[in-house]
C-alpha cells in the first residue's frame, strides 16, 4: 500500500485529489445513467450508502430533539442504541467487504486509480477511529442518564453533538469520494469488466 500524502487524508482533503478525477470529469455526477446506477452491484452498493446517510440524519435528529427537550432521556437512549448498533454492524461489514473483495477487483483492473483505492481504504481506518470516539462518548451519556447524575445534560449533549458532527463529516465525505471514484470506473468499463454484478 502506497503512503497516503497528508494533503490527501480524509481529514484534510476536499473531494478527490485532482489526479484521480480524470474519469469523474468525463462522467460527472449529473451524467450517471440509470443503467449504471441500477446495475446489480452498483445498485446494491449505493443502497448501503443510503442506509449510512439515513442513520447519520436520524442520529443528528434525535440529538437535536434531546437538546430542545422534545424527547425524553429514555426515548433518546432507546433510539440511540438502536441506531448506533445499526451503524456499527453495517459499517463494519460493509468496509470488510470493500477492503477484502471489492477494492481488490478494481485494483487488478485499474492501475491508474490504485492510489485512489488505497486512499479509500485508508479512509476506512480514520472513520473507524472516529466511530470509536463517538461510541465511547455515547456510552458516557448513557451511563450518566442511567445513573441519574446531577450534571448539565444540555452541556453534555452539546459536547456529544460536536463529536457526532465530526464523525458525520468524515463519513459523508468518504461516501461521496468513494462514489466519485468507482461510479465513473463502472461507467467507463461496466460491472462485468471488474467481475461484479453477477
Amino acid at each position: 500500500m502506497s503512503p497516503i500524502k497528508k494533503i490527501d487524508q480524509l481529514t484534510e482533503r476536499d473531494g478527490l485529489p485532482k489526479q484521480l478525477c480524470e474519469l469523474l470529469n468525463k462522467y460527472p455526477r449529473d451524467t450517471w445513467t440509470k443503467d449504471t446506477l441500477n446495475g446489480n452491484w452498483v445498485g446494491f452498493w449505493l443502497g448501503r450508502h443510503s442506509v449510512f446517510r439515513e442513520i447519520c440524519n436520524s442520529l443528528k435528529h434525535i440529538i437535536n430533539q434531546l437538546l430542545d427537550g422534545s424527547i425524553s432521556h429514555q426515548n433518546f437512549m432507546q433510539q440511540y442504541i438502536h441506531l448506533m448498533n445499526m451503524m456499527l454492524h453495517n459499517l463494519d461489514s460493509h468496509h470488510a467487504v470493500e477492503d477484502n473483495y471489492i477494492f481488490p477487483k478494481f485494483h487488478q483492473k485499474s492501475e491508474k486509480f490504485r492510489y485512489g483505492l488505497e486512499l479509500l481504504e485508508n479512509d476506512h481506518h480514520l472513520i473507524h477511529q472516529s466511530i470509536d470516539i463517538l461510541t465511547s462518548e455515547g456510552n458516557k451519556i448513557i451511563t450518566t442518564f442511567n445513573e441519574k447524575k446531577d450534571i448539565d445534560h444540555k452541556l453534555l449533549i452539546g459536547g456529544y453533538s460536536k463529536v457526532n458532527d465530526d464523525f458525520d463529516k468524515l463519513l459523508i465525505a468518504h461516501l461521496h469520494d468513494e462514489e466519485d471514484l468507482l461510479i465513473p470506473l463502472v461507467s467507463e468499463y461496466g460491472e462485468e469488466y471488474f467481475g461484479l454484478g453477477h
